[in-house]
């Protein structure tokens, strides 16, 4: 059978079909094998008509930083959230500082896993490294379906020795400081509370994630059945409500009577607030400052970790975040003195799958283990 032009039988059976376009020493070439000659031509087609067009081609002198974003601003941006969007750029980022001058055509394993490792020395965490290479992975996967390498650089990069990220330890407060805390701002006067303060009261009371309860508005509050709804949150990348985070997300949580309370009293003085600066809460958000903004969720962070300092005396630097009171909710609820409530009653409170629960949040706090521990030395003794 003779073979179209631009393609040949290789001795693995394979089908190589090769584009080109200009001549002499300023022709391009790239190639790809195939199982069948039916695809090599449908590529070749592709390709040819794409080289002409210029669309898709890397030149041989396209460095990889310029070519990564290119990719990004052509086949990610607008075709994925906002938050996704701007991890890829990161990358973008990463590789600026990394891999200056490296061309495509000379990208292989040996260079990528030379980047991880450089990462992994400069203390990024586990998290962040795999957020890199699932992006430069995606995009030498886009290498070589247009040709342009031969195969993927990224596949078995190793990058066993990151950083895990916090201690398991700093991921929570313990059972003694979690009650600090809500006793605090549960008897704080409500003139000296702020916005910030009576989203992290709500975060202590329902483990709620920040950007939900940040996004929580008059009619989310059932004050005769005493629940919170959510079925939004606030996304800091667009300033605005999206959608929340899983479908698991969508769900009705149990307040006590204290907060029904807390959130009346509030209401009124952030009614007073507004008014004295000129604002309106036209979007009946339950907390908004004194501008009519939604409160900023790297603020609220900050106050946690004030809080924590002031009224639990935790060190600076060891101070946990919003996120650590949504653990330390959840291990409460879980613990003895929380009432041993079931995994599917805190997954389905927490807005998580029960296998997320098991994996994330079962993990006893410090007071939790030590009274685990004297009832074995207990059982033990009177065998």
């Amino acid at each position: 059978m003779k073979l179209p032009k631009g393609i040949d039988l290789m001795p693995s059976g394979k089908y190589k079909a090769t584009a080109s376009i200009g001549s002499g020493n300023t022709r391009k070439r790239k190639s790809k094998s195939f199982t069948t000659v039916s695809d090599a031509k449908v590529w070749l087609l592709e390709m040819n008509a794409d080289m002409h067009s210029g669309t898709t081609y890397v030149g041989d002198d396209a460095k990889i930083t310029d070519a990564y974003n290119e990719w990004v601003a052509t086949f990610v941006t607008s075709k994925v959230s906002p938050a996704t969007e701007k991890g890829y750029y990161f990358t973008g980022k990463i590789l600026a500082k990394y891999c200056e001058g490296w061309l495509v055509k000379t990208l292989d394993r040996r260079h990528c896993q030379k980047l991880f490792n450089q990462l992994i020395a400069d203390n990024y965490t586990k998290n962040t490294i795999k957020k890199i290479k699932v992006h430069v992975g995606k995009y030498c996967r886009s290498l070589v379906t247009e040709g342009v390498i031969k195969r993927n650089p990224m596949q078995e990069i190793d990058i066993r020795g990151a950083r895990l990220g916090k201690d398991a330890n700093q991921k929570f407060i313990s059972i003694g400081q979690y009650k600090q805390l809500l006793q605090t701002l549960k008897q704080r006067p409500i003139s000296q509370m702020t916005p910030y303060t009576m989203v992290i009261l709500v975060i202590l009371c329902t483990g709620m994630r920040v950007s939900e309860a940040i996004d929580l508005r008059q009619d989310d509050l059932d004050e005769i059945k005493l629940t919170l709804r959510v079925d939004s949150s606030y996304s800091r990348t667009v300033h605005d409500s999206k959608a929340p985070k899983t479908k698991n997300s969508y769900r009705t949580i149990p307040i006590p009577r204290f907060l029904l309370q807390r959130l009346r009293e509030w209401r009124f003085e952030q009614n007073r607030l507004l008014m004295l600066n000129g604002h309106r809460n036209h979007e009946q958000h339950l907390f908004i400052t004194k501008f009519g903004n939604v409160p900023d969720a790297s603020s609220v962070n900050y106050y946690v970790q004030k809080l924590e300092h002031t009224i639990c005396q935790i060190p600076v630097g060891q101070t946990t975040s919003t996120h650590s009171l949504r653990h330390t909710y959840a291990s409460y609820l879980l613990s003895r003195e929380g009432g041993n409530q079931s995994l599917q009653y805190v997954a389905n409170v927490l807005g998580d799958t029960q296998a997320m629960v098991q994996e994330v949040y079962a993990h006893l706090m410090p007071e939790e283990k030590a009274s685990q521990a004297n009832v074995v030395r207990d059982a033990l003794e009177v065998i």
